[in-house]
């Protein structure tokens, strides 16, 4: 006959093996800090919102990159100044044809599945950034000219909510630069009825939304955010509202003005009571929350 085990002893064992909670509970965080009052009420507000939405059905089966509007800049540009200033200045002269408007492109992710979206049209980002030159001079030499050689579909690696997938993009070749500038080449299926932060004035006296945030890859129990409150008030330790499936951060600041000349970013802590896993993590926005690690 099997002896049973105390109650406590069972539920010690189940939770040292990892049943009850994932991970290595020797991360388990004992600075967990859980949103109160107004700051509360919203956090459930987002966490409710999100459930359910079409913003969460795009993050799980669509398209929804970071940012949603990548682009990438030659390495070169560094060591040419003159093309990098009338890159900056949209002195960008056109001496090729674009390739015919139409047709779709695909989104190649991890885990091997794919989705076709339409291509966006080359020229039209042509006219629309790099042909109208700035009225003011931004970076010297002012009167440097740059000129597109050729411009041909590609595909670059992107981050997005579903793993680092491979996107077709626009790639322009410029004259005296070795590599070519790209823009992603299909666009974003993400919602945009919302702004990506919320302003201060409309959030509690005290709490701070937050953009960026960056994973501890020690330890999946914490996460670090940016904080950038327009009164420059001081960080504090970031309180965190959780569900089985979203984690809302709310950043939380000492209120008092601070020192805006004075001030560099202010990062601080968010801990939780699990690990992260496949969580989403959202902001008091009601948006994902940006990894600019790509983590």
């Amino acid at each position: 006959m099997l002896r049973r085990l105390p109650t406590a002893a069972l539920l010690l064992a189940l939770l040292l093996s990892g049943f009850l909670v994932p991970g290595d509970i020797s991360f388990a965080p004992t600075d967990v800090v859980f949103p109160t009052g107004a700051a509360l009420e919203r956090a459930r507000q987002v966490a409710a919102a999100w459930t359910g939405s079409e913003s969460e059905r795009i993050w799980h089966t669509g398209y929804y990159p970071f940012p949603p509007q990548q682009s990438w800049l030659p390495t070169d540009f560094g060591s040419n100044r003159g093309a990098f200033a009338a890159f900056l200045g949209n002195r960008v002269d056109l001496g090729t044809d674009f390739p015919a408007p139409g047709g779709r492109g695909t989104v190649s992710f991890p885990d091997g599945r794919t989705l076709s979206l339409p291509l966006t049209d080359p020229h039209s980002h042509y006219e629309q950034y790099l042909a109208q030159p700035r009225d003011t001079c931004t970076s010297e030499p002012c009167n440097t000219r740059i000129t597109v050689t050729a411009v041909r579909l590609a595909t670059r690696p992107q981050t997005t909510s579903r793993g680092t997938a491979t996107v077709p993009v626009w790639e322009f070749d410029l004259a005296g630069v070795q590599e070519p500038y790209a823009i992603v080449a299909v666009d974003s299926q993400q919602p945009t009825d919302l702004r990506y932060t919320e302003d201060d004035e409309n959030l509690p006296t005290g709490v701070s939304d937050i953009s960026y945030a960056y994973r501890d890859f020690d330890n999946a129990w914490r996460l670090e955010g940016d904080l950038a409150p327009r009164n420059c008030a001081e960080a504090l330790p970031g309180a965190v509202y959780e569900t089985a499936d979203v984690l809302v951060l709310v950043g939380r600041t000492t209120g008092r003005p601070g020192d805006c000349e004075a001030r560099t970013a202010r990062y601080t802590r968010f801990s939780f009571t699990r690990p992260l896993g496949d969580r989403v993590v959202l902001n008091l926005a009601g948006r994902p929350v940006y990894f600019p690690d790509g983590s």
